[in-house]
């Protein structure tokens, strides 16, 4: 690994480590870029697990030092790991407009109107939707990459015709529009069902972008054996084609 996209630090209020402390691992290990994306903060403050709408500019500020002073040894990109709801849409431009944030991950975790947790128990009408959302949310053209496209996999139960039908659309819609598509290194240090190798495998069938990111939630994780290099073996394992660095400009 030479870079990370997906990067968590102690404002999203369930890791742990300051942009300084991940850039400076990322140093350790020889990376060349690292993208600090922490979920991004709602005014309705959903959920205190997430980075709360008050703790952004000190955020923001922490992560800014911390450009300032390693910026000239690493590319430090500023972002978000953000899911698709329409009515935050303003709020992510305002972020990139008035902030910097230019590297806008999906990550759609729970439904648009916040109904549907993906991580949960789910059948098929649910598993639909969340392929119709992610596909919405791509065509905006806000995002910059889909994070773990399998993540509704949690709680469907085995990886059937149905469940590859909607992750090929999902496929299909990332080609036409050009975004980069995730394997997901937590998935496989958590024991989760991404990413899943039928999946993966069915991704073939398309010229994506693949980037193995770490998704880190510790400093310790951003290069570790059990997500990083299994995310690796992985991907050798299926024969697929892997990004080192995307090409951001």
């Amino acid at each position: 690994m030479i870079a990370n996209y997906h990067t968590h630090t102690h404002w999203c209020n369930h890791a742990q480590g300051t942009a300084e402390d991940y850039i400076r691992q990322a140093l350790e290990k020889g990376l060349r870029e690292i993208a600090i994306t922490d979920h991004v903060p709602h005014r309705q403050n959903f959920d205190a697990s997430r980075m709360l709408w008050e703790d952004f500019p000190s955020f923001d500020a922490e992560l800014n030092e911390a450009i300032r002073r390693w910026g000239d040894k690493i590319r430090i990109i500023k972002g978000f790991e953000c899911e698709y709801y329409p009515f935050s849409m303003e709020n992510y431009e305002m972020f990139r407009r008035e902030y910097g944030y230019t590297f806008f991950i999906l990550g759609q975790h729970t439904s648009c109107d916040r109904s549907v947790d993906y991580f949960r128990s789910k059948g098929r009408p649910e598993l639909k939707l969340y392929a119709d959302e992610v596909i919405e949310g791509l065509e905006t053209g806000v995002f910059s990459m889909l994070a773990h496209p399998d993540v509704a996999l949690c709680g469907y139960g085995p990886t059937d015709d149905f469940a590859l039908e909607q992750m090929d659309r999902i496929f299909a819609a990332c080609a036409r529009l050009s975004i980069p598509v995730e394997i997901n290194a937590n998935g496989l240090r958590t024991g989760r069902p991404y990413p899943d190798p039928q999946v993966w495998e069915l991704s073939r069938r398309y010229p994506l972008t693949r980037v193995i990111n770490s998704d880190c939630h510790r400093v310790s994780y951003l290069c570790d054996e059990e997500g990083v290099a299994a995310a690796e073996r992985f991907a050798k394992e299926l024969s697929l084609e892997v990004a080192p660095m995307l090409d951001l400009g």
